[in-house]
């Protein structure tokens, strides 16, 4: 009788550590989910010296005078004192109509976070190639992600200086249909029209992989940024600014 009862112990133990466990399995599921539906986006900044909330990063800077910047930096300058940063000339985009025009770096995406460009002046291009079914490489067919700062108020470690100030898609929400993309790689340059552009809720358990995926109409390419407002509490925007364009 007292073994039958030790043995009704054990599995009531046991069944209590299988529900701790599903618990935090459940809470964690969820928790990936508000970060974006398990991607982390570029967006959950470093912003310095800074509080309250505002448009954008650098609305809000901590000045004696507790005042927004009267001058914001320039990505042009910041890349004509410090030059490109290391490990960018996977690419280069261009896109005359918000003047950019810039080096891109290859990050490969092994987990669920999308790593940061380097600084204000560089693009990442999001090699996917370890997920089913989204991202791809200009050019190929499929989906190529590209993604870069709004803005930033930050130390920049290759630069070795501060920057503060809009950085190379700060005016991405201007795209239009019809704006011209243009994307030199592996000795071609490919130009791309933008076919739609919309503003995401980053926060709200959005399918990234729609936005993503490799099962497109046409040779693609998407960019995104962070748009929407800051929160100087969790250094995070709102929304991200998605950019689609087609080959022509």
């Amino acid at each position: 009788m007292a073994n039958t009862k030790s043995h009704r112990r054990t599995q009531l133990l046991l069944w209590g550590i299988v529900g701790v466990f599903a618990l935090v399995a459940v809470a964690l599921f969820a928790t990936a989910g508000e970060r974006s539906n398990g991607f982390t986006l570029l967006g959950f900044g470093e912003a310095q010296g800074s509080t309250g909330a505002g448009t954008r990063e650098i609305d809000q800077f901590g000045s004696e005078d507790g005042g927004a910047p009267t001058a914001q930096d320039s990505v042009t300058e910041f890349a004509a004192t410090h030059g490109d940063p290391p490990n960018t000339d996977f690419a280069r985009l261009r896109i005359p109509a918000i003047n950019v025009d810039a080096p891109v770096g290859r990050w490969i995406v092994e987990g669920s976070v999308m790593p940061e460009p380097y600084g204000p002046v560089d693009v990442a291009f999001y090699d996917l190639e370890g997920w089913s079914g989204i991202g791809g490489f200009p050019g190929d067919g499929r989906n190529a992600v590209f993604g870069a700062h709004v803005d930033m108020n930050r130390d920049i470690a290759y630069a070795g200086a501060h920057y503060r100030g809009p950085a190379v898609f700060w005016s991405l929400d201007e795209l239009g249909p019809g704006s011209i993309i243009e994307v030199d790689y592996a000795g071609e340059t490919l130009r791309y029209a933008v076919v739609w552009a919309e503003s995401v809720a980053a926060g709200d358990g959005t399918d990234w992989r729609q936005y993503w995926s490799s099962d497109v109409a046409a040779d693609s390419i998407t960019l995104f940024t962070c748009g929407g407002d800051f929160d100087f509490d969790s250094l995070s925007y709102s929304h991200r600014i998605v950019v689609r364009a087609e080959r022509i």
